[in-house]
């Protein structure tokens, strides 16, 4: 049992100096402490309602970026649109007019591979008859 009493009146001791030295070695006392805590947590709160705020108007400005976006978007494919239908409109008259002179270029084409044919053939003729 001495041993036990040893044991208890050392943690008495122990506990006793621990909580002198506390006392002694804290640079504030409770309700300085106490002051100072709450201070800062004040400080903290306003900290984080200050950047919640912030959050919310950059999600807000993102979130009205997005869609402006997306209407700009819409605006420059409707305006595509509109241009390539006016475009396919301009180009019918030149393309009749194109597909009509590749027409007349093919016939007299054709019209010169027969004259070359016909004016070639005697002068085959000629010369089998003289060879």
């Amino acid at each position: 049992m001495s041993r036990m009493k040893k044991l208890a009146a050392g943690a008495a001791i122990g506990s006793t100096v621990a909580a002198i030295t506390t006392l002694l070695v804290t640079p504030y006392s409770g309700r300085e402490l106490k002051q100072r805590v709450s201070s800062r947590k004040d400080r903290v709160n306003a900290s984080q309602q200050e950047l919640s705020t912030k959050i919310k108007a950059v999600s807000q400005q993102v979130q009205m970026t997005a869609r402006e976006g997306n209407t700009i978007v819409k605006n420059i494919a409707s305006d595509l649109s509109t241009t390539l239908g006016q475009f396919k409109q301009e180009i019918v008259p030149h393309k009749e007019s194109l597909q009509h002179h590749l027409k007349e270029i093919q016939n007299s084409l054709s019209n010169l591979e027969e004259h070359v044919q016909t004016t070639k053939n005697p002068n085959e003729k000629i010369d089998k008859k003289e060879g």
